[in-house]
């Protein structure tokens, strides 16, 4: 018998007479206050079962069944253990690694079988999105401060924004998405999505930025778009870098459906632009225009497979239909057609949800990356705000399009708003990072 978090693969140890001691190949992995009942698979008349070394704290070994049980109560590393029983006058013996890792957090009430989670830092004012850097800092903005705030590679929340950014508040207003330069660790550029209120002559308008990061601090901030639409809601604000190092920036519908599918105009739509200036990428679907794709209605997501360069969206829709997206240049999503839906959209959906799950984070995991589990390079990791949940899926196919599997990754506990979760991302060794409104939480295999 296996308890929930736990797992195990079939391994062998035996004698020339036939008795078998068999445990688990790949080994027993719980975490600290997991009930655990492991039984070895016996063949013969087996009794005197012994252990070396001594199980971890909180483990024991019965003697006469060879059953590993208890609750474990300190986190250790994996190793190797000889069990081993007597048949007649012989001894055999069968081997188990054993691995505990971290008790879940208070305000995680499940995380899939063979991880453990931590929080890395608390966040007091309201977060919208991360980016990570090269050196382990993570970038994280304020929705209603404006600020973009660090949390440096040993989970420290720096004192000093920063940058602050005047903001608009209320709804889906303020201070949205986050990017680093792909060649941050050269150039130490930043970029953020903003509402901004109006003035020297300006109505209230989104605007692209961009800074450079000199240690903590910025420099002084560049407009990359200025007068980009905004509304109380629906503002998408997502941003994310292609695999030519060309910026996307994702624009809602600012609560006019037709205006997703008025080429006119940006609401609606994902932008593509030069980050060195704003400009428009002479390779875009139009090269006049910014618009990279259209007919969408509120885009929180986008991530870049890290290996293949494919783009994949989450959008939302309005009480209902929620979409996983493969973005490609020049495809219409359909949002804002005679109908108010996506109908039979010529961009390639992925994954529908005709119930409200709110996606707002996806991420690939790195497929470089060793020991994060067996198909880590099919892996997407979706957050959902409305379920307080992580969803992985594993995808196949030539461009990792087709959803195989869908399952919960991790669960958090409904505490208001704190665990409501709003971006993933990759960290600087693999381990995937869960942003929440009040929190950020890292969760790494345990090993």
């Amino acid at each position: 018998m296996l308890a929930a978090g736990l797992t195990a693969v079939a391994c062998s140890g035996g004698s020339a007479s036939g008795e078998v001691l068999q445990f688990p190949a790949a080994g027993v992995t719980l975490r600290v206050g997991d009930v655990a009942q492991v039984d070895p698979d016996v063949v013969g008349e087996l009794r005197d079962f012994e252990v070396r070394p001594a199980l971890p704290a909180g483990l024991a070994l019965d003697v006469a069944t060879g059953r590993i049980a208890g609750t474990p109560t300190t986190v250790t590393a994996r190793q190797d253990y000889v069990v081993s029983a007597r048949s007649g006058d012989r001894r055999i013996e069968g081997r188990v690694a054993v691995a505990i890792g971290r008790a879940l957090p208070a305000d995680v009430l499940s995380l899939a079988v063979g991880y453990e989670c931590r929080e890395v830092a608390s966040l007091p004012n309201g977060v919208a999105k991360m980016a990570v850097a090269p050196d382990g800092r993570t970038f994280v903005t304020e929705l209603t401060t404006g600020a973009i705030r660090i949390v440096d590679a040993s989970g420290n929340l720096l004192g000093a924004p920063f940058v602050t950014v005047p903001v608009l508040g209320g709804g889906h207003l303020g201070l949205l998405g986050v990017a680093l330069s792909p060649d941050f660790a050269i150039d130490g550029l930043v970029f953020a999505y903003a509402c901004t209120p109006a003035g020297a002559g300006k109505p209230d308008r989104g605007q692209l930025l961009r800074w450079r990061a000199v240690g903590n601090t910025a420099t002084a901030a560049a407009v990359l778009l200025d007068d980009l639409p905004v509304s109380a809601i629906n503002n998408g604000g997502a941003l994310c870098f292609d695999a030519a190092g060309m910026l996307l920036l994702t624009i809602g519908d600012t609560e006019d459906p037709a205006l997703a599918q008025d080429d006119g105009q940006f609401a609606g739509k994902v932008l593509r632009v030069r980050p060195s200036d704003g400009g428009i990428p002479g390779d875009n679907p139009d090269p006049s225009s910014h618009v990279f794709a259209k007919g969408l209605r509120n885009t929180f997501a986008l991530t870049l497979h890290p290996t293949l360069g494919g783009l994949f969206a989450a959008d939302n829709g309005p009480a209902a239909d929620d979409y996983l997206v493969l973005l490609q240049g020049g495809r219409n999503f359909e949002w804002g057609g005679v109908a108010g839906s996506y109908g039979a959209a010529t961009g390639a959906v992925l994954r529908h949800w005709p119930d409200v799950v709110a996606p707002t984070g996806l991420v690939f995991q790195d497929p470089v990356i060793s020991g994060w589990s067996g198909d880590a390079a099919e892996s997407l990791y979706l957050s959902l705000y409305a379920e307080h949940a992580v969803r992985r899926f594993v995808m196949s196919g030539a461009q990792r399009t087709d959803v195989d599997i869908e399952a919960d990754f991790v669960e958090f506990a409904v505490n208001g708003t704190r665990n409501l979760p709003v971006d993933v991302q990759r960290g600087v060794t693999g381990e995937l990072l869960v942003l929440t409104f009040g929190a950020l939480y890292r969760i790494d295999p345990i090993r």
